[in-house]
C-alpha cells in the first residue's frame, strides 16, 4: 500500500520536464506577492524536490550511480554551497547573502537535475524536443513583440508602446539576447547532425532565422557583436572534426553554404524592416565598445579626465561596466581574496564611484570572483574548461561508430554554446538566477555523463 503512495518515476520525470519549461519561462509565469513572486518554476521545483525526498526516505536510495562520471562537478557544487554558507559569517549584509545562497542552491540543483533524470540517449532526445519548443516559443513571441510593441508584464518595457526592443519572456533585452546565443548552436548543429524529416528540418531552420532576427533587434552588442561571432568561429572550426567524412561531400558543403547565404539574406530583409533606429544606432557602435575598453581603466576620482571623455560606444554603459569591475576587484582585495560573501557585492558596490547607481557586476565571471574569492573562481573555471575538453572528445567524429548522433550533437552544441558564453556572460546584470545558462550547463553535464558511460561500453546501443 505504501508503494502506491510513492511518487512514480514517470510522474517525477514529467514534473522534471514541466519544471524545465517553467525554468526558462519562469520570470513571467507566476503569481506576484508582496515583495516576492511565486513563479511556477519555484512551485514545480519544490514539488520535485519534495517528491525525491519522499522516495529517498522510503526507498533509502537515489539511484544516482549513473552520474559517476561527473562526480567532480557534483563535489565542487557541494563545496561551493558550503563555502557560500560559511561566507555569510563575514558578509556585510546577511539578507543579501541568504537570498543569493538560496538562488545558488536552487540553480545548482536545477543543473544537476538534468544528469539525474536524463539517463540515456532516448531521454536526451525527449528533453531536447521539449527545450526546442520552449526556444521556439521564446523567439516567435519575440518576433511578435517586435511587430506589435506589446510586452509582457515581466518586461521592463511593459505598458511602453514606444519601446521597440523585444524582451520575450525576460525582464530585459540583454537576457533575451543571451538566451538566443545560448540556444542557437543547438538549432544550427541539429540541421546536419541529427536525422529528421524534411518538414522538421525546415521548421528548425526557420526558427534559427527568427532567432537571429530577434537577436539583432535586441540591440545587444555583447551578444550580437562578440558572443555570436565567437560561437560562429567555434562552429566553423568544429565542422571538420565533428562531421563524418562521408557527409563532407562537395554537394553537402554547397548545400550548407547555400542555406547559410539564404539565411543571411532573409535576416537582412526582415531586419531592414523591423530593426528600430535605436537598435541600429546601438549595434553601429559595437566597434566603439573596443575603443572604450582600450581607454582609461581608472575611476573618475583617480583620473577626472577619464569621466569627461566622450564614449566611442555612444553611451556610458562600457565605462560603467569598467567601473564595476575596478570597484569589484578593490572589494575583493579588501576581503583578502576570500570574496566579499555570497551576493554581497551589491551591498558594497552601492555608492561606489563611476557605477551610475548599478550594484550588480554585469559580468558573470567577475561576479563569481568578487563574491566567492579566488579559490571558488579558480575551481569553477578549471571545471568549466575541463567540461569543454570532455565535450570536444565526445563530439569528435572518431566516436561516430560508438556514440549515437544525439550525444555527439549535444556535445558539439554545448561546446559551441559554452564557448560563446564567455562573452554572453558579460551581458546580463547577474547570472545567479539566469536559468538558460544553468540549463545549458546541466545539459552539458548530461551529455558528458551519458556519453562517457556509453563510450566506455564501446557500443552504439542505448541501454534501457
Amino acid at each position: 500500500m505504501t508503494s502506491l503512495l510513492l511518487p512514480r518515476q514517470q510522474q517525477l520525470n514529467r514534473l522534471f520536464h514541466i519544471m524545465v519549461v517553467f525554468a526558462v519561462l519562469g520570470p513571467t509565469l507566476g503569481v506576484p506577492g508582496p515583495g516576492f513572486k511565486v513563479t511556477f518554476f519555484r512551485v514545480t521545483f519544490f514539488l520535485l524536490v519534495a517528491g525525491l525526498i519522499v522516495r529517498w526516505v522510503n526507498k533509502h536510495s537515489m539511484q544516482s550511480f549513473h552520474m559517476y562520471h561527473i562526480r567532480w562537478h557534483i563535489a565542487f557544487f557541494a563545496f561551493w554551497t558550503l563555502y557560500a554558507a560559511v561566507s555569510l559569517t563575514w558578509a556585510g549584509h546577511l539578507g543579501y547573502g541568504v537570498r543569493y545562497t538560496v538562488f545558488l542552491v536552487t540553480m545548482l540543483l536545477l543543473t544537476l537535475s538534468f544528469p539525474f533524470f536524463v539517463k540515456h540517449g532516448r531521454n536526451m532526445e525527449q528533453t531536447s524536443r521539449i527545450l526546442f519548443w520552449v526556444f521556439f516559443v521564446l523567439v516567435v513571441f519575440g518576433l511578435i513583440e517586435s511587430l506589435t510593441f506589446w510586452h509582457l508584464p515581466s518586461s521592463r518595457y511593459y505598458m511602453n508602446p514606444n519601446a521597440p526592443n523585444p524582451t520575450s519572456f525576460f525582464k530585459n533585452q540583454n537576457d533575451f539576447a543571451t538566451s538566443i546565443t545560448l540556444g542557437l548552436p543547438f538549432v544550427v548543429t541539429a540541421l546536419y547532425m541529427l536525422p529528421m524529416r524534411r518538414k522538421t528540418r525546415w521548421l528548425i531552420y526557420s526558427t534559427g532565422i527568427i532567432a537571429l532576427c530577434c537577436l539583432l533587434m535586441t540591440g545587444s552588442r555583447s551578444n550580437s557583436g562578440f558572443a555570436l561571432p565567437l560561437a560562429g568561429m567555434a562552429w566553423m572550426v568544429l565542422i571538420p572534426f565533428t562531421v563524418e567524412r562521408r557527409k563532407l561531400t562537395r554537394k553537402n558543403l554547397l548545400k550548407g553554404v547555400g542555406l547559410l547565404v539564404l539565411a543571411v539574406l532573409v535576416v537582412n530583409l526582415l531586419t531592414s524592416t523591423l530593426l528600430s533606429q535605436q537598435a541600429r544606432d546601438k549595434l553601429g557602435t559595437t566597434l566603439g565598445v573596443i575603443q572604450d575598453l582600450q581607454g582609461s581603466w581608472q575611476l573618475p576620482e583617480q583620473d577626472p579626465a577619464a569621466g569627461e571623455e566622450s564614449p566611442a560606444s555612444g553611451d556610458q554603459s562600457i565605462n560603467i561596466r569598467k567601473a564595476l569591475i575596478i570597484n569589484g576587484l578593490l572589494h575583493l582585495h579588501r576581503s583578502h581574496y576570500l570574496g566579499v560573501g555570497a551576493g554581497n557585492i551589491e551591498y558594497y558596490m552601492a555608492g561606489d564611484p563611476g557605477v551610475g547607481g548599478k550594484t550588480n557586476m554585469h559580468n558573470w565571471w567577475v561576479e563569481i570572483l568578487v563574491n566567492f574569492g579566488v579559490l571558488i573562481f579558480t575551481l569553477y573555471m578549471f571545471l568549466y574548461f575541463w567540461l569543454l575538453v570532455r565535450l570536444w572528445k565526445l563530439a569528435d567524429r572518431k566516436n561516430a561508430a560508438v556514440l549515437p548522433p544525439v550525444i555527439r550533437w549535444g556535445a558539439t552544441a554545448c561546446l559551441i554554446s559554452l564557448i560563446g558564453y564567455f562573452f554572453g556572460g558579460m551581458s546580463p546584470s547577474t547570472a545567479i538566477h539566469f536559468t538558460p545558462m544553468w540549463v545549458v550547463y546541466g545539459f552539458a553535464l548530461t551529455v558528458v555523463a551519458v556519453g562517457t558511460r556509453q563510450l566506455k561500453k564501446g557500443t552504439n546501443h542505448d541501454p534501457a
